[in-house]
């Protein structure tokens, strides 16, 4: 049986959370069935990454540095796709992020089907209008459908690999012993991009608050803070954000209790070093891969009750959920996790059950083709 080629895109080219799990996806597609191809605005550790994995790259104009911009991108994009996609045989765009998901469905007409895969929560008119052109939409969580509009849509959970399933890891280091953490301080964790969605301003705060009437141990936590500023050319309110937080840690008088560890490309070490993965979102977020990958690790996870994230942690009942901003409420359910053994138990138990039943990666991939199947079957080929 011919293999199916299948033109991936991406107007991104930096490893953001979507982006890692577009190559775990193509790192697990079944190679019998499907050749994958990546186009990309240029090159960058996205395009490095999956050549690693074997796909041949393409060069289409995506980017843009503001809106203008990216219109215009977009705009351009339309006929490069087109000829890219009949030059290599493909009937089968899937868009990878919000502009190379308008582009490809600019470029889809009678066969050349646009399957739009879906990390965001977004409620914009316009995306939505588009979203509803596309032949076929993945999201992650049915708050990304929701918040979209659509009545249809492929609920698709990313997949985990299946090393944060296993025993914890070895040679990942040390970290208490390489920034001087007492072993009597409970380590905290944020990772994600330094992005002020993200909410680590918030989380400083907490961080600050009155820690040794609410932890036993009597020492206040340690933080350890994983991630760049990604995407900062594109989006100027990133710009210099890192250096926010570093002036805030600084004021705060927390210089001793929070460790940068900057990009991280596998979590699975870090989080099994963890007492407790914090994802204090302000924004509503579809489904953070590092909740899964710390569900899936046994991390136990105090998150912002926003977007996907309530459903991930099953309404509390496989972690804490905290309103939005709140940093008292921050404080006390990082305090509930901490000092609670039954209920931290409790929650990492669910927390892999979950996982074990809805992240596992060869799950996610099957699904997905089974959608790419499907969609290149509808265009008569």
């Amino acid at each position: 049986m011919p293999r199916t080629p299948i033109l991936f895109c991406s107007h991104v080219v930096e490893l953001g959370g979507a982006e890692m799990v577009l190559l775990d996806l193509l790192r697990e597609l079944d190679r019998d069935q499907f050749t994958p191809h990546l186009a990309v605005p240029s090159d960058g550790p996205l395009a490095a990454s999956a050549a690693e994995l074997g796909l041949e790259l393409h060069e289409v104009p995506l980017a843009g540095n503001s809106r203008l911009a990216k219109a215009g991108a977009i705009l351009r994009s339309k006929g490069p796709l087109r000829r890219l996609a009949q030059q290599l045989g493909c009937r089968v765009l899937v868009a990878n992020s919000m502009i190379a998901g308008y582009a490809a469905v600019l470029a889809q007409r009678p066969g050349l089907a646009c399957v739009w895969h879906l990390h965001a929560v977004t409620r914009s008119r316009v995306a939505r209008a588009a979203l509803r052109r596309a032949n076929a939409v993945i999201a992650p969580s049915q708050a990304g459908l929701d918040a979209a509009g659509l009545a249809h849509g492929e609920l698709i959970p990313n997949g985990v690999p299946d090393r944060f399933f296993g025993a914890a890891p070895s040679g990942g280091g040390n970290l208490r012993a390489e920034h001087g953490i007492p072993d009597t301080a409970a380590l905290l964790g944020i990772v994600g991009r330094l992005d002020p969605h993200k909410g680590h301003d918030v989380l400083l705060q907490s961080l600050a608050g009155d820690w040794p009437k609410r932890v036993p141990e009597g020492e206040a936590p340690h933080l350890v803070i994983a991630g760049g500023e990604l995407f900062a050319e594109a989006h100027a309110r990133l710009g210099g954000y890192g250096d926010h937080l570093r002036q805030q840690v600084a004021q705060l008088g927390l210089a001793e209790r929070v460790h940068w560890l900057g990009q991280v490309d596998d979590t699975s070490p870090l989080l099994a070093q963890l007492d407790t993965l914090v994802v204090p979102s302000i924004r509503a977020e579809s489904a953070p891969r590092t909740i899964a990958e710390a569900q899936a690790r046994g991390c136990p996870v105090v998150a912002s009750a926003i977007g996907g994230i309530t459903n991930m942690l099953q309404g509390g009942n496989a972690g804490v959920l905290v309103p939005p901003g709140d940093t008292s409420a921050l404080t006390a359910g990082l305090g509930r996790v901490l000092s609670d053994e039954p209920f931290r138990v409790s929650a990492v138990q669910n927390a892999r059950q979950y996982a074990d039943a809805h992240y596992r990666m060869s799950t996610f991939a099957r699904r997905c083709e089974a959608v790419f199947a499907q969609a290149n079957a509808a265009t008569g080929s």
